[in-house]
């Protein structure tokens, strides 16, 4: 009996129903094991907070550093998706990525970590649209809600295995050890979607379009006005985001006094839920809302929104399982939002351009991921946790009532 499934390279073409499934697979570790280095900057960042007595303002800034990177590479790495293709950025950008990590044990002062982590976020830029645009090249439009999904579960997958690994290495073998398997693991996932990624078969190519210059293609964007709601509202809903991935643990360990694995386990369930929110959540749309993706942000903001109003008020004391249960919502939809923004940015996206387009909104993202931790950090340091995060939940509502009004 003859296997019809081949490994093909680029002129020999393979099974396009089995091979497409393998090709999200590899993406989606090669998402997570580059996820793994920068959203472990997290629980790293209270470990050193310990160590080195660092406010959170500081540690703010080292959560930043690492996501300064992609504002200088995105937009570049979405021109190059649409001209080359993903292989070559995707697996170079992680092995880079790791080589650049696994340097952070060497550095001696806090400037230079900084500095280093903004290079480690420069290789990191080729994740996301990278990952986006291999959906989008070997998914038809019907199934393109459940492979997002899918692919974008790799961020949380990579981030929970850092929340429940980074503090474990680091207490019992020194944080040192914990970057080194950061760094091998994104080496490791970079060689991997070398070797196993191939481009679609020709079939599943789309028509020949007019080719646009670069300039040309922002200005689609820019004019798209149908896109500018959007991207509002992914603003908000990433500073959210960030917000849990870099101020959850801290805000455990200093307001709710939990321990640091305790901690490390509330941003591990937050995470493994947002995870499973990015499958289920763009899996409801394609099913039930005939793909109308705003449908599912909307449910995420103010559901968020219930969410975050109830952590404005639990006290130090709290049931473990309530808490528990408070980070899964969380998580499930203030980090469950991201497949369904990226599927509502693509859908409106001009032909041709999708590559660009997505690095526009996520480089317009990164500036709030810059920004977001640092801006919460300072409001902590100048007043209290209560007031960072009532602060949050205004944005959130701004969010809200702009989607719900652009779109009704």
């Amino acid at each position: 009996m003859k296997v019809r499934l081949k490994v093909f390279d680029s002129n020999k073409k393979a099974s396009i129903p089995s091979y497409r499934w393998i090709i999200l697979a590899i993406a989606t570790w090669a998402q997570a094991s580059a996820t793994f280095v920068t959203y472990g900057i997290s629980p790293l960042s209270a470990i050193w907070q310990s160590e080195a007595g660092l406010t959170s303002t500081e540690v703010g800034l080292l959560l930043s550093s690492v996501q300064i990177g992609p504002i200088l590479s995105m937009l570049l790495v979405g021109k190059a998706l649409d001209q080359y293709g993903e292989r070559l950025l995707i697996g170079l950008g992680s092995i880079f990525l790791g080589f650049t990590a696994f340097s952070i044990p060497f550095i001696q002062n806090y400037i230079g970590i900084l500095f280093l982590l903004g290079a480690v976020g420069i290789w990191y830029g080729t994740a996301q649209p990278g990952g986006s645009k291999v959906v989008i090249t070997w998914f038809e439009k019907q199934e393109r809600g459940l492979a997002m999904g899918i692919r974008q579960a790799g961020i949380p997958i990579g981030g929970a295995l850092a929340g429940a690994l980074i503090p474990y290495i680091s207490l019992h073998f020194g944080w040192q050890r914990a970057v080194y398997v950061q760094a091998i693991l994104s080496i490791l996932g970079g060689l991997l979607f070398l070797l196993m990624y191939r481009d679609p078969p020709k079939k599943l190519s789309k028509q020949k379009r007019k080719p646009y210059s670069f300039k040309e293609k922002l200005f689609m964007i820019m004019k798209n006005k149908q896109l500018l709601p959007l991207f509002i509202t992914g603003v908000i809903l990433v500073s959210l985001q960030m917000i849990l991935v870099g101020h959850l643990m801290p805000y455990c360990i200093n307001q709710l006094h939990l321990s640091v694995l305790r901690a490390g386990q509330a941003l591990s369930v937050a995470l493994l839920f947002g995870m499973a929110g990015r499958v289920i959540l763009a899996w409801i749309c394609d099913t039930f809302w005939g793909s109308h993706y705003r449908y599912s942000l909307q449910a995420s903001i103010w559901a968020s929104i219930l969410a975050v109003t109830v952590l404005v008020f639990i006290p130090p004391g709290t049931p473990i399982w309530f808490f528990m249960f408070l980070c899964a919502w969380l998580g499930f939809f203030g980090i469950g939002w991201f497949s369904s923004f990226l599927l509502a940015v693509t859908e409106h996206a001009s032909p041709g351009a999708e590559g660009l387009t997505v690095s526009y909104a996520l480089t317009l993202n990164q500036f709030a991921i810059v920004l977001a931790p640092v801006l919460f950090g300072l409001v902590v340091d100048w007043h209290s946790y209560r007031i960072a995060w009532v602060s949050l939940d205004v944005l959130l509502i701004i969010a809200a009532c702009l989607l719900g009004r652009r779109t009704s």
